[in-house]
């Protein structure tokens, strides 16, 4: 729940628990969802994608997980970029390594290497909260970025360590590569 008008008393908890409340809000929610599924794809250029969009979307993602970590269950991180990125390598190694695999089984496995590093970390610090907790996560963050910066294997031994993934196709629709049409980058 975003807000509620003054005066608007729950009788329930399904009631008590809605996030738009209010039936305009509803309505308007379903019209931006509705506009940046069916319409802006057709309207959208390659600069506007991987400009704004996409990355847009990726910190979406991690902000809701962040969310639901430190805003649901209380726990302060400063690591979440540190696993971002070893979701985005994973993935990317699954998808050099095995480029006929389906995308959506290699982004499924890269979520569970993430999870299992995650552990790793996490084991460690099942004892300690607050401030230590912070350092702690902190810490994870930049050993992370040390490791995929200082080890070769990450950026498959590049001398300029930029990293190029192979053209992909998800349901025979091309979504990387350079003839890939703007909105299925932006879809898939």
């Amino acid at each position: 729940m975003f807000y509620r008008e003054a005066g608007d008393f729950s009788t329930s908890y399904p009631e008590d628990s809605q996030t738009f409340p209010i039936k305009f809000d509803r309505y308007r929610y379903y019209l931006v969802l509705f506009t940046a599924i069916v319409i802006i794809p057709f309207f959208i250029n390659d600069y506007w994608v991987n400009s704004l969009f996409l990355p847009f979307l990726i910190y979406a993602i991690a902000a809701i997980g962040l969310n639901i970590l430190v805003g649901y269950c209380g726990q302060v991180s400063l690591g979440t970029g540190g696993f971002m990125a070893v979701g985005a390598y994973a993935c990317y190694k699954l998808m050099t390594s095995f480029p006929d695999v389906s995308m959506v089984i290699l982004v499924l496995l890269s979520g569970l290497i993430t999870a299992l590093v995650g552990v790793i970390f996490g084991l460690p610090s099942l004892r300690i909260k607050g401030f230590y907790l912070a350092v702690a996560t902190l810490a994870a963050q930049f050993f992370l970025v040390w490791l995929f910066n200082r080890v070769p294997w990450f950026y498959n031994y590049s001398a300029s360590g930029q990293i190029s993934a192979p053209e992909r196709t998800f349901f025979g629709i091309e979504i990387s590569g350079p003839n890939t049409q703007a909105w299925a980058t932006y879809l898939f």
